[in-house]
């Protein structure tokens, strides 16, 4: 594993013999929206599923450009290529409902966040990732349906694809199904771009339950919330909370809801909220823990949490990966997947499945703007269910009040 230029940290990840380059981003500024958000142009390169896609209740009506508008270099075979895939076309019962942005354009530099809406009938073994020709390289990759993309330093329109796939071998990748968003990069010149707009900040309470908050540059008489999920509400205060379902049992493990805000001035502006499956509520749990925080000696050493994590013993625990959830202050998300025991210093087993051990979030990993750093261990038990453990491995003090807000410099 090494990082690269550009901020991204580059992984490869064999799972069943795919070859996934990972380009994840340690963190992920909310960059505010647009005063008429929308999606961008979405460009169907299957004929059979832009009729499906269309005839959809509900779904809002696409500027469906012809396929030849996509550059060579952003076609799936061209990308394929690129990453040394065998590309193999799937018939699937899996939809890509649409792709939503977070503004309709964005400024050469900036952050643009994509996120995909995926229908159907869930299919074992799928993989969501987005996939876009590289500056660098041929292509570059990013895992699961939300994508923060960084616009590069010169203007002009730029094509993402985002895919369904799946393993079938060696480097032969089933494609299930596809859409590409064309993205509109502008040159933008001091006070141009969108960072004095309308945004929305969001914060997680509960499992299911976000606080909004609106941020707007002039007052606001009244606020016009659409969660995304079929319901909506408007507010006299640019705040509201919302608690949205979960996703179904045997469904997709993360729901991606996009809310977006109007107001009586016609602004707007779209923020997206990851709403995760919760484990069944019968039984007693699988694992329990202990968390208990080491003063760190130095500055330099970072921020130490020891562990303890008992396992019944009726059950045994094999834990897989550990997921670390980077918090900004914009409530922004940057995600990162690792091997359990790559985060996880194990001193002593305690047998199935238990351990004491320690947890750290180097001194490196965390800049001013990060406000919390959250991790969650994943395993499964003797019987195949999922497992899982979290706890905040940082968490910052709120920023002293000041006059003058100066603008948050763009991560690295």
């Amino acid at each position: 594993m090494h990082t690269g230029r550009g901020g991204h940290t580059r992984a490869l990840l064999f799972a069943g013999g795919l070859l996934v380059i990972a380009m994840a981003w340690v963190l992920a500024r909310n960059d505010p929206a647009s005063p008429t958000p929308a999606p961008p142009r979405v460009v169907v390169t299957e004929p059979a599923r832009q009729g499906e896609a269309a005839a959809r209740p509900g779904l809002p009506a696409q500027p469906w450009p012809a396929a030849t508008e996509v550059p060579p270099a952003a076609t799936g075979e061209a990308l394929s290529a690129a990453l040394t895939e065998e590309r193999v076309v799937l018939a699937s019962s899996a939809v890509i409902e649409g792709l939503d942005a977070d503004r309709p354009w964005v400024c050469a530099g900036e952050l643009l966040t994509l996120s995909a809406r995926v229908g159907g009938t869930p299919e074992p073994g799928v993989v969501p990732r987005w996939v876009w020709p590289g500056l660098e390289t041929g292509a570059e990759l990013h895992p699961g349906a939300r994508l923060a993309w960084r616009a590069p330093a010169t203007a002009g329109r730029y094509f993402v694809r985002f895919q369904l796939c799946k393993d079938l071998g060696g480097r032969r990748v089933g494609v299930l199904a596809e859409q590409v968003a064309g993205i509109d990069v502008r040159a933008c010149g001091t006070g141009e771009g969108q960072a004095h707009l309308l945004r929305i900040e969001v914060t997680q309470r509960g499992p299911t339950t976000f606080d909004l908050r609106a941020v707007s540059p002039a007052p606001v008489a009244a606020y016009t919330w659409d969660f995304g999920d079929g319901s909506s509400t408007v507010t006299t205060v640019p705040e509201a909370t919302h608690v949205f379902a979960p996703p179904a049992p045997g469904g997709q493990d993360v729901r991606v809801h996009a809310v977006r805000l109007t107001t009586e001035g016609g602004q707007g502006a779209t923020a997206f909220v990851q709403v995760r499956a919760q484990p069944p509520p019968e039984g007693a749990p699988a694992a329990s823990l202990k968390l208990e925080r080491v003063a760190a000696r130095s500055a330099n050493d970072g921020w130490r949490s020891q562990l303890q994590v008992d396992v019944p013993e009726d059950t045994h625990v094999v834990w897989e990966r550990v997921e670390r959830l980077t918090v900004s202050w914009d409530d922004q998300v940057g995600t990162r997947t690792y091997a359990w025991r790559e985060l996880i210093t194990v001193k002593e087993d305690l047998g199935r499945g238990g351990f004491r051990g320690d947890v750290t979030v180097p001194a490196g990993d965390v800049r001013s703007e990060v406000k919390q750093v959250l991790d969650t261990l994943h395993g499964r038990d003797a019987m195949g269910q999922e497992v899982s453990l979290s706890w905040a491995s940082f968490k910052a003090e709120p920023p002293r009040p000041s006059s003058v807000s100066p603008e948050r410099p763009l991560p690295k």
